[in-house]
């Protein structure tokens, strides 16, 4: 903990502790002297009997987001005691760390349906707010399928990424950096998280400070968790298109993309309350979907089941109009991403998200078989992009 304190204070960061069980409570001096030095905050697991010996020996306590573990159930009605509203935990896909698989939700914050913690809330609204355990190389944990290999957190680099320290800090100031540029058009969180416990590689500490001071040099609003729940909640409702650049270092356990290429291409994460989509770079259709209609009780080591993908038939861009021809084997909702700065191709109409400087995501809803999908487009005089293969 005095490792973890001493690299955040440096950077004028305060630093959420989360206390899982009694054995934390006699550090109670040390929590008060954070929070009186830095700003620092507390929260806590679900049981009472903690949340009521956390106040009685921190008045300054005020519970705001529930921590749910890794390798139990998420028992969400219990885990919102007492009248927290968020909670913190999902990991998408951590089986042979952390025996927790979360596969299908959303990616960093997201309002999730209380009754199925995995999906978006169906009707807009945000009566839960779900966290992410520490946020990850979207396009690394796509392309690999070990999202505990790379992330912000140092053990996950250094223990099972294969890098080593000079290499991981390069790692995660680019890491910052994508989540950063994501972050200047569209609101996101990005979790940065440690164990004290873990806290026993000489190479932690000069991670977490290449962390922390790349978050202050990109401008990144550093707030505790508690905090980051009441802004998150504004927006975690709403569509978003997260595009994210390949990042080499470490061990490269990537299995090729594109027909034994071995240049691997950036990725989009797509997710609203009905459907969520991942785009490989240059492709125009997703190459994962998640109908999250699909999966109305959510279990923690379950997946979401992967939808019946939509196939693109034809493509023509003419008159001031994009035209994408599509075929579907079910009705679904469904999405095309265009490759090119959206500041050149300046797509319009209903579903149009923008994706960073990447790309533009185009959204609609398909009926089973033939669909025709019209966008007005002044800028598009080709149907070839200038990133798509």
């Amino acid at each position: 903990m005095q490792s973890l304190e001493r690299v955040a204070s440096s950077h004028h960061i305060p630093m959420t502790w989360m206390i899982g069980n009694m054995a934390y409570i006699p550090f109670a001096s040390t929590y008060n002297a954070y929070h009186a030095s830095n700003g620092d905050d507390v929260q806590s697991a679900y049981f009472p009997s903690l949340h009521v010996l956390i106040a009685k020996n921190l008045p300054w306590y005020m519970p705001k987001v529930s921590v749910m573990s890794a390798g139990t159930e998420r028992l969400i009605p219990q885990g919102l005691y007492p009248g927290e509203h968020a909670f913190w935990g999902i990991t998408w896909n951590s089986r042979g760390t952390d025996g927790t698989w979360d596969l299908g939700a959303p990616w960093g914050t997201y309002c999730a349906d209380v009754k199925s913690y995995k999906r978006p809330q169906p009707n807009g609204g945000c009566d839960l707010l779900a966290f992410e355990w520490t946020a990850r190389d979207l396009t690394r944990a796509y392309m690999s399928g070990r999202e505990d290999a790379y992330s912000t957190d140092p053990d996950d680099l250094l223990q099972r990424g294969g890098f080593t320290v000079s290499t991981a800090v390069r790692y995660v100031r680019s890491l910052v950096d994508a989540y950063a540029a994501a972050g200047q058009t569209q609101p996101i969180v990005m979790i940065s998280q440690q164990e004290s416990r873990d806290e026993t590689s000489a190479g932690s500490a000069p991670i977490m400070d290449a962390i922390y001071a790349q978050a202050v040099r990109d401008g990144m609003k550093v707030e505790t968790l508690g905090q980051a729940a009441s802004d998150a909640r504004t927006f975690s409702a709403a569509p978003r298109a997260v595009a994210f650049p390949y990042i080499p270092g470490g061990k490269a356990m990537e299995s090729a993309p594109l027909g034994g290429s071995t240049v691997y291409p950036a990725t989009i994460d797509y997710h609203d309350a009905k459907i969520g989509m991942t785009f490989i770079g240059g492709r125009t259709m997703p190459t994962r979907m998640f109908r999250y209609a699909d999966y109305p009780v959510s279990r923690f080591n379950r997946p979401i089941p992967k939808a019946q993908m939509p196939a693109l038939t034809g493509i023509r861009a003419a008159n001031g109009w994009l035209t994408l021809y599509i075929y579907a084997p079910a009705a679904i909702r469904g999405g095309a991403a265009i490759w090119a700065n959206p500041a050149n191709t300046n797509l319009r109409g209903g579903g149009t998200i923008v994706a960073g400087r990447a790309a533009t995501v185009l959204i609609f809803d398909l009926k089973r078989g033939k669909n025709v999908v019209h966008y007005r487009c002044q800028s598009c005089n080709s149907a070839v992009f200038d990133y798509s293969i």
